[in-house]
C-alpha cells in the first residue's frame, strides 16, 4: 500500500511544481516597448479661433483630410495666433517653420501643401489631393527610424516613456519631441456656433525646446535606444481621456528640423 501511495503522490507533486512555475513566469515586469517598422505621416492644419474661413470651408476641409488619411497618422490643429485660445510656443514656431502664409494652411510632414491658384484664393480640392498623396507616398517609402512610447498618469502628472529604433544606418543630428494632443477640446470658433469641439488640438511640447531632446542613442541599423522620460503637469481643464502624445523624430539640418517619423502614444 505504501508503494502505491508514493507512486500516486509523485505525479501530483510534479503537477503542483509545474503549476507554481507557470504562475511565477507571469511577473516579469512591464512588457518592452516595440518599435514598428512603419512610416506615420504628420498632418497639421494651421488655424486660429478668430479666423472665419478656418471655421467655415477650412473646418470642412480639415475633417475631410483627417478622415481620408485615416487614424494611422498624426493629425493636429495648430493655433499659432496670439489671439487664439489654444496658442502656445510650439504652435507659434511651427506656424513659421512650416511655411504658414495665412490662416488656414494645411501641411504634410512639416511642409505647407496649401495650393494657391491666385494670391487670394485656395484650391481646396487640390490641397486635399496633394496631402492625401503625400501621406500615401510617405507610408510607402523606406523606413529609416521610428519611435514608440506609453503614457503613465499619476493624478495630473503625465509621464511618457519612449524608445527609438534605427532601421537603416543614419548619420547626423536627431531630436525627439513629445507633443500633447487633446481631441475635442472646447472653445469658440469663428464660423461655427458658440463653443465647439476642436479636433486634435496641439497643446504644446512636453520639453522646454519645441523640437525636443537630442537623441544620443546609436544610429546603426537595428539599434534601439531609450530616451529620458518626458513629464508634464496637465491642467485640470484638459480632459485626460482625450489626451494622446505624438512622439516625433526630427533631423536637424542647419537651423531647420526635418520630419523623420512619428508615433502616437496613448
Amino acid at each position: 500500500m505504501k508503494k502505491l501511495f508514493l507512486l500516486a503522490l509523485v505525479p501530483a507533486l510534479m503537477f503542483s511544481f509545474a503549476g507554481c512555475k507557470k504562475e511565477e513566469s507571469k511577473d516579469n515586469g512591464p512588457a518592452p516597448l516595440v518599435v514598428q517598422e512603419k512610416n506615420t505621416p504628420f498632418y497639421t492644419k494651421l488655424t486660429a479661433t478668430w479666423c472665419g474661413p478656418c471655421g467655415a470651408w477650412g473646418w470642412t476641409l480639415n475633417k475631410e483630410i483627417v478622415e481620408s488619411i485615416g487614424s494611422d497618422a498624426i493629425s493636429m490643429s495648430v493655433y499659432g495666433s496670439s489671439t487664439s485660445n489654444f496658442q502656445n510656443s510650439t504652435s507659434i514656431k511651427w506656424m513659421a517653420d512650416f511655411g504658414g502664409k495665412s490662416y488656414p494652411n494645411f501641411t504634410m510632414n512639416g511642409v505647407n501643401k496649401t495650393v494657391f491658384p491666385t494670391p487670394t484664393s485656395i484650391s481646396t480640392a487640390q490641397t486635399k489631393a496633394d496631402i492625401i498623396t503625400g501621406a500615401q507616398d510617405f507610408r510607402s517609402s523606406e523606413v529609416l527610424m521610428n519611435t514608440a512610447g506609453k503614457l503613465v498618469w499619476e493624478g495630473q502628472k503625465l509621464t511618457v516613456q519612449s524608445v527609438v529604433k534605427t532601421f537603416k544606418q543614419q548619420e547626423g543630428e536627431f531630436y525627439v519631441g513629445a507633443y500633447i494632443v487633446e481631441n475635442n477640446a472646447f472653445s469658440i470658433q469663428n464660423g461655427q456656433n458658440g463653443e465647439v469641439q476642436h479636433p486634435n488640438v496641439n497643446r504644446g511640447s512636453m520639453s522646454s525646446s519645441v523640437y525636443g531632446v537630442k537623441y544620443d542613442g546609436g544610429l546603426g541599423a537595428g539599434v534601439q535606444g531609450s530616451l529620458p522620460d518626458f513629464t508634464y503637469d496637465v491642467p485640470q481643464s484638459w480632459v485626460k481621456e482625450n489626451i494622446s502624445v505624438a512622439l516625433i523624430i526630427w533631423k536637424k539640418e542647419g537651423d531647420k528640423y526635418i520630419y523623420v517619423n512619428g508615433h502616437i502614444a496613448k
